[in-house]
């Protein structure tokens, strides 16, 4: 993506891998912690193309065409509600990219007729339980990539305790078609 005037600038990022996803930051990890419980989540999967000048959705790419991840793509796993979400920190509120990736999204969310919501988080506004800080504080404190791992498989056995070690491949076309859905296709045919 070419980048401009009023593209965010970060400091140095911390990627973190785990859950089949990569994490560009502590604060998406921390959120990440904070859903897991009652969201499943896709990490970056959805890529919305655009053009720059109409900034209309498109799926067939040129060279003068842009893209934005949001960062998550959440679905409840009772109420079927979805949110496509931006994870910033508070003193991005108000910056003139937000509001663009905001119609980005929700022009690409009518554009396809998904169920979904965009919404943006703040940093401030991520709540974790005193269990979930405490498995915050604990992967803040790991340093080698083994023990990220280590954490991660011992942390998804917590929430999802018939789930595969997270050391193997793991088949998430489920998990996939929910997130996006709020549906599982079996034998032909589509549940919830």
């Amino acid at each position: 993506m070419k980048t401009t005037t009023t593209d965010f600038k970060y400091g140095k990022s911390y990627k973190i891998i785990g859950w089949g996803c990569r994490f560009d930051s502590l604060t998406e990890l921390k959120y990440a912690i904070s859903i897991r419980e009652d969201y499943v989540f896709l990490r970056e999967r959805v890529i919305i193309y655009y053009n720059p000048g109409s900034l209309q959705p498109t799926e067939y790419l040129t060279s003068n065409y842009r893209y934005y991840a949001p960062d998550f793509l959440i679905r409840h796993k009772v109420t079927g509600e979805a949110f496509l979400v931006e994870i910033k920190p508070r003193a991005f509120e108000g910056h003139p990219q937000l509001i663009l990736r905001k119609e980005l999204a929700e022009r690409y969310i009518k554009w396809k007729g998904y169920d979904w919501q965009y919404k943006v988080v703040f940093d401030d506004e991520i709540i974790l339980s005193e269990d979930q800080l405490q498995d915050f504080v604990d992967c803040c404190k790991l340093k080698s990539k083994s023990a990220f791992k280590l954490w991660f498989d011992r942390i998804n056995r917590k929430y999802a305790p018939g789930a595969p070690s997270l050391f193997k491949p793991v088949n998430d076309n489920k998990q996939t078609e929910f997130a996006m859905f709020g549906k599982i296709r079996s034998s032909g045919n589509w549940q919830r």
